[in-house]
C-alpha cells in the first residue's frame, strides 16, 4: 500500500500518516477476519510490504479487505480537512517472495512494487479526487479470481490498463470503489501487452497487493512461494 501525497508532507504530518496507515489497515484487517499479527511485514514509511500466510483466501484480501480499508480509511478522514486526508493505492499480484539480507526479495515483489507505482493506479486517484482508495491487481489476480467469480465483485467494475514501471511491462486491472473508472482521463495507455510476452509473469504462489496508495499481496508459503501485502503511501 501506498499513500498518496505523502512526500509532500511535514514531518508531523508524517508521523500522523503512518500511525493512521497502520491503524486503518488493522482495522480493515479485523472486520474481514485476517489477523495481521500472522503477517510478514516490512514497513516503509509511507507504506507496507507483507507477506500473508499460506491458506490466506485470495476473495478475503481482493473483496473483503479492501471494502473494509474503504470503510476504514471514510472513518480515519471524516473529521479531516480535504488536504489531510489519507488516500491509498493498492496493488494485488500473485508471485514469489523470499526473505533476504535486507528485506523481501523475488519476482511477486518487484512485480507488486511496479503495480503500485506506475501511472494507472497514480492517475486514478488524480481522476477521482472524493476517492480514497484504488486497487490495481495483476493479470493472474483478475484472471483466476475476479473473471472466475470467486468474489462479489463485477468483472465490469475492472478496467483493462498496461503498466509499464521501469523493466516491468504487463497488463493490470484497475478499480475506484464506488466509482466508474471506464471513462476516467488517464496516462495515456501504451499498447496492448501480448500474452505471452508479459514481463514478470510468476507462477506458483498466489498473491495480492496492496499500497497506501498501493497495495501488492502475494499468497503462498512462507519460504517461497510466499504471500506478499504491501501498503504505502505516497506521492
Amino acid at each position: 500500500m501506498d499513500v498518496q501525497g505523502y512526500g509532500g508532507r511535514d514531518d508531523r504530518q508524517h508521523a500522523s500518516i503512518q500511525s493512521g496507515l497502520l491503524a486503518v489497515a488493522d482495522t480493515a484487517a479485523g472486520r474481514c477476519g485476517l489477523d495481521r499479527t500472522t503477517w510478514h511485514r516490512q514497513g516503509a514509511g509511507d507504506g507496507e510490504l507483507a507477506i500473508l500466510p499460506p491458506g490466506t483466501p485470495e476473495p478475503a484480501v481482493v473483496d473483503d479487505y479492501v471494502r473494509e480499508l474503504v470503510t476504514a480509511l471514510a472513518d480515519h478522514n471524516h473529521d479531516l480537512a480535504a488536504e489531510n486526508r489519507m488516500r491509498i493505492r493498492i496493488a494485488i499480484h500473485h508471485g514469489v517472495a523470499m526473505p533476504g539480507a535486507n528485506g523481501w526479495t523475488g519476482q511477486g515483489v518487484v512485480g507488486v512494487s511496479r503495480l503500485v507505482d506506475s501511472a494507472p493506479v497514480r492517475g486514478a486517484l488524480r481522476a477521482f479526487p472524493a476517492a480514497d482508495l484504488a486497487v490495481l491487481v495483476s493479470r493472474q489476480i483478475y484472471t483466476d479470481v475476479v473473471a472466475q467469480r470467486h468474489t462479489s465483485l463485477k468483472p465490469g467494475e475492472f478496467r483493462e490498463v498496461v503498466v509499464r514501471q521501469k523493466e516491468f511491462t504487463d497488463v493490470a486491472w484497475l478499480r475506484v470503489p464506488g466509482h466508474d473508472v471506464h471513462g476516467a482521463q488517464l496516462s495515456a495507455d501504451p499498447p496492448r501487452v501480448p500474452a505471452d510476452s508479459a514481463g514478470t509473469r510468476v507462477t506458483g504462489a498466489a498473491g495480492h497487493s496492496y499500497r497506501a496508495d498501493a497495495i501488492t499481496v502475494v499468497n503462498g508459503s512462507v519460504d517461497a512461494p510466499n504471500a506478499v501485502f504491501g501498503i504505502k503511501h505516497g506521492s
